[in-house]
C-alpha cells in the first residue's frame, strides 16, 4: 500500500468518524453492544454514568440512547471561541434541552445528576476545553457569570498557550501564569471544576499546588503506557488523587496507542486498570472524547484533523495500512460513548466487581462535584 493510498483511506476515515453519521460505523457500534452479557447491562442500567468529554449535541439520537449516560460534560463554547462564541454556544445548548425536556436537563448542582438517573434523562454539563472566553481585566467577576450561566467544569488549558497556562504541545517547559493561579481561584469561588487535561506537565503540577478542591483530568490518558504529549505522568496522576481528584481514560485513537497493537477497548481497560493500581479506585472515571450528536463534529475541524499531523498521525496510517477502514479512526470495540457498556463487560472480564465498575463509571466524578459545584439555595 502506498503512502498516498493509506492517507486518503485515513482521511475518508476520519471525515466518516467525526462528520457523518455513517451507517457502517453505527452498524459496527450497535452489533458490539449486541454481544455484551446480561450482567454487563444490568450493572449498566444500574450505574449512574458521567462521561467527562463529549461534544456538539443537538438532539437525542441512538449515542445518547445506546450510552446510558446519566450525564455528560459537552464541550459548549468551543476551543477557539471569545465572548460571543462562548455565549452563542451556551443559548444553543439551553435551546436543546428546551425543546428535549424528556430527555435532558440542565446539570447545576451533583443533585440534578441524582435526579436524572431517576427521572431516565441525561444531565447536561456545560463544560469548556479552553478558557480564552472568559479572559477579563475583572477576571473573577467573568467567571461568575459564566457560572451563573451553568458552565460547572473549564479546562485552564488547551494544546497550546493561554493566557492562563502552557499548553501539552508547547513543548518549551512554561508552567502556570499568574492569571492562571487567579483563575483556578475564581473557579473554586464560583463552583466551577478545575479541568487540567491537555496542559503542559510543569502547569498541571503547579495547577494543583493552587487548587484547593479536587481538579479531574477528564480525559487523559498514562504517559507510562501511551507515550503521547497529551497524556499525563504517574507523578501528576498521583498528586491528583492525592487532593481528591479524578483522571478520565480518554478513547481517542492517538493517545491510546501503545505501537505494539492498535488502539482497542483493551487499551482503554489498560489504563483503568492502570490508574486503579496507581492511585486507587476512588480516583478513575472516563471521558470517552466523541461526539454526542453522530456527524455533528464541525468540517472545518474535521478537515484540520485529515491534515495527519504529528504527534497523531502514525496511528491513522498504521490503521489503514492493517486494512481496517473506517475503523481505524477508532479503538476497536469502543466506537463512541455508544459503546460504553463495553467498557463494563470488559471490566467484567478483568475482574472488576460491581462496585468498582460504578465508581468508575459516575460515582468518583458525582463526589468531586459535591465537593467543587455549588449547593443550590
Amino acid at each position: 500500500m502506498t503512502e498516498a493510498e493509506k492517507i486518503r483511506i485515513a482521511q475518508e476515515a476520519i471525515m466518516a468518524y467525526y462528520s457523518t453519521d455513517d451507517p457502517e460505523n453505527r452498524a459496527y457500534a450497535l452489533e458490539i453492544n449486541a454481544q455484551v452479557s446480561p450482567e454487563a447491562v444490568r450493572i449498566h442500567q444500574n450505574s449512574i454514568v458521567i462521561d467527562t468529554c463529549s461534544f456538539y449535541l443537538e438532539s437525542y439520537n441512538w449515542h445518547l440512547k445506546e450510552s446510558g449516560a446519566t450525564a455528560l460534560n459537552l464541550t459548549v463554547p468551543s476551543v477557539h471561541d471569545g465572548l460571543e462564541g462562548a455565549v452563542n454556544a451556551i443559548i444553543h445548548h439551553y435551546a436543546a434541552i428546551a425543546e428535549t425536556p424528556d430527555h435532558f436537563v440542565l446539570a447545576e448542582t451533583a443533585d440534578d445528576i441524582r435526579q436524572a438517573k431517576k427521572d431516565g434523562k441525561i444531565a447536561i454539563i456545560i463544560g469548556a476545553q479552553s478558557p480564552r472566553f472568559i479572559e477579563h481585566a475583572s477576571q473573577a467577576s467573568a467567571v461568575e457569570v459564566f457560572a451563573k450561566m451553568g458552565m460547572r467544569i473549564l479546562q485552564i488549558g488547551y494544546n497550546q498557550r493561554t493566557f492562563a497556562t502552557e499548553g501539552c504541545l508547547c513543548n518549551e517547559g512554561g508552567g502556570l501564569s499568574a492569571t492562571g493561579r487567579q483563575l483556578i481561584a475564581a473557579m473554586e469561588d464560583s463552583g466551577i471544576t478545575v479541568d487540567i487535561s491537555h496542559i503542559a506537565h510543569r502547569a498541571a503540577m503547579e495547577a494543583m499546588d493552587a487548587c484547593t478542591k479536587p481538579p479531574i483530568f477528564s480525559h487523559s490518558n498514562p504517559l507510562e503506557l501511551f507515550d503521547h504529549p497529551r497524556n499525563i505522568t504517574a507523578e501528576a496522576a498521583k498528586k491528583c488523587a492525592g487532593i481528591g481528584g479524578v483522571i478520565g481514560v480518554c478513547s481517542y485513537a492517538p493517545i491510546l496507542w501503545n505501537r505494539k497493537r492498535l488502539p482497542c477497548i483493551d487499551d482503554f481497560v489498560d489504563a483503568i486498570a492502570y490508574y486503579a493500581d496507581l492511585v486507587g479506585i476512588d480516583h478513575v472515571g472516563i471521558g470517552i472524547d466523541s461526539n454526542a450528536e453522530p456527524g455533528a463534529y464541525d468540517r472545518h475541524d474535521t478537515r484540520s484533523l485529515m491534515k495527519l499531523v504529528p504527534p497523531n498521525r502514525d496511528v491513522y496510517l498504521a490503521g489503514a495500512e492493517a486494512g481496517l477502514g473506517k475503523r481505524c479512526a477508532y479503538p476497536a470495540g469502543l466506537y463512541s460513548l455508544a459503546n460504553i457498556v463495553n467498557i463494563v463487560e470488559h471490566m467484567l472480564r478483568r475482574g472488576f466487581s460491581e462496585g468498582d465498575i460504578q465508581k468508575v463509571m459516575g460515582e468518583n466524578y458525582l463526589r468531586v462535584f459535591e465537593q467543587t459545584w455549588r449547593k443550590r439555595s
